[in-house]
């Protein structure tokens, strides 16, 4: 009779879902990749993506609020020193992540915007002017956000035609990355600044992530 193999533990289980759904969605848009396909690519039965995550959407999500968990780490480990290096680190895992503005467009399509995580520049822009902004720069922090969700998405399009269509694709971002700090607000931040206590339990705190 054949040994019957050890039984993952679900949440490795996951783990390889949502790694295996991330690459499969920088190959291709979410909608056209099929549960079967993320399964194999993770070597686990399909079954388990409706049991673990309750279908395709649910993971979808999940990869979501794993990339916006990278994204505020990325952007704390530099925070409290360099606010415009802080941000770059930021937006070099959204730009990693392209099809995440694709997922954003096609919920807001469907009238299921308010499903996504949501990740925010405000804790950030708090630790640079103080709590709590006026309305102006929390206007200005959303439009900030804004413009990083569209150059993910329209960059090659955007700078097709000016001066930065040239340029390597990072020296773009530099350039990017550096315009939104001065609009948002001081490019470095002093290094006695602390980030504060909520900041180092949650990096991203206006995030909604719900727990799996």
């Amino acid at each position: 009779m054949p040994e019957k193999k050890p039984r993952v533990p679900a949440d490795e289980t996951r783990a390889r879902l949502r790694a295996a759904a991330a690459e499969l969605f920088r190959e291709r848009s979410p909608g056209e990749v099929s549960v079967r396909e993320i399964a194999q690519r993770a070597g686990v039965n399909h079954g388990l993506v409706h049991r673990l995550y309750g279908g395709k959407d649910a993971l979808v999500l999940a990869v979501l609020r794993q990339v916006f968990r990278e994204t505020g780490e990325a952007i704390a480990a530099r925070a409290a020193q360099d606010f415009e290096a802080a941000l770059a680190s930021g937006l070099d895992v959204l730009l990693r992540e392209r099809w995440i503005a694709g997922v954003i467009a096609h919920a807001l399509a469907r009238g299921d915007l308010n499903q996504l995580p949501v990740a925010s520049m405000t804790p950030l822009v708090r630790q640079l002017h103080g709590e709590p902004l006026d309305d102006d720069l929390a206007a200005l922090t959303a439009l900030g956000e804004a413009a990083a969700l569209g150059w993910m998405l329209f960059e090659p399009f955007i700078t097709r035609g000016s001066s930065l269509g040239g340029m390597p694709q990072d020296a773009r971002s530099r350039l990017f990355v550096r315009a939104l700090a001065r609009a948002v607000g001081s490019p470095t931040l002093s290094a006695s600044s602390a980030p504060p206590a909520a900041w180092a339990q949650n990096p991203i705190s206006a995030m909604s992530i719900p727990e799996e």
